[in-house]
C-alpha cells in the first residue's frame, strides 16, 4: 500500500494536481497519479520472491546437511546414494551394516567375498596326507562279516 504525504502549504500554493506530493520509499516531489502508481512494484516483488526462494533453498540444504548421518567407523559423511541405499524402502536388506559410510561398506563385502572364495577354495581341496585316514582308522567296534 503506498503512502503519500504533503504540506498545506504546498497544496495551498500550488494545487493538488502539482508535483507535491511524497511517496514514501522514494525520493523527490511527484503529482498524486505518478505517487500512486506502481510502476516497479512487479520487478521488486518479483526480486524478493527470488531471494525468499534462494534463501529457502540455502536453509533447507543446510537441515538436509545436518541430518546427513555419519559413519561409525571412519566418521566421514555419507554419500547421496549411500544415504539412499540405507534408508530406502526395499534397499536397506542389500545394504549391509547401516551405520557404516559407502567405503566401508565396499570393504566389508570384499571381506565377505574374499572369505567365501577361501572357505570355497578349502572346501574344494584334496584332503592332505595328514587328514587321512590310515588302514586302521575308521574301524568300528562291529564288522561285517563277509
Amino acid at each position: 500500500m503506498p503512502v503519500v504525504v504533503t504540506t498545506l502549504e504546498q497544496l495551498a500554493e500550488h494545487g493538488a494536481g502539482a508535483a507535491v506530493w511524497r511517496r514514501m520509499g522514494r525520493t523527490g516531489e511527484q503529482t498524486l497519479k505518478a505517487a500512486l502508481d506502481n510502476p516497479d512494484g512487479d520487478i521488486l516483488y518479483r526480486d524478493q520472491e527470488a531471494r525468499a526462494a534462494t534463501e529457502d533453498k540455502r536453509r533447507r540444504a543446510a537441515e538436509r546437511e545436518a541430518e546427513r548421518p555419519v559413519c561409525n567407523r571412519c566418521g566421514a559423511k555419507f554419500t547421496d546414494e549411500r544415504w539412499e541405499e540405507t534408508t530406502a524402502r526395499g534397499g536397506a536388506w542389500t545394504a549391509g551394516d547401516r551405520s557404516v559410510c559407502g567405503t566401508c561398506h565396499t570393504d566389508d563385502v570384499a571381506r565377505e567375498e574374499a572369505a567365501a572364495e577361501a572357505a570355497r577354495l578349502h572346501a574344494a581341496a584334496p584332503p592332505h596326507a595328514e587328514d587321512d585316514p590310515g588302514p586302521d582308522r575308521g574301524r568300528s567296534w562291529f564288522r561285517w562279516r563277509t
